[in-house]
């Protein structure tokens, strides 16, 4: 699964072990135990992946 991020950066969901809130900050936690800032909200990034999986899907029945 992929999230759509700034611009052209695509978050793949194969490396992430957790998206959380640490303070008032959202950190990515990846495999291998890397952290990466993200300046979305968890929420945000949900309603991000289940607009882009509904697009492709709409895209893959109409490709037929």
């Amino acid at each position: 699964m992929f999230i759509p991020l700034d611009g052209e950066n695509i978050l793949c969901l194969a490396n992430v072990v957790a998206i959380c809130k640490n303070g008032g900050k959202t950190e990515i936690l990846r495999r291998g135990g890397a952290r990466e800032p993200s300046v979305f909200t968890p929420s945000t990034l949900a309603k991000r992946k289940k607009a882009f999986m509904n697009k492709a899907l709409y895209r893959r029945t109409n490709d037929r």
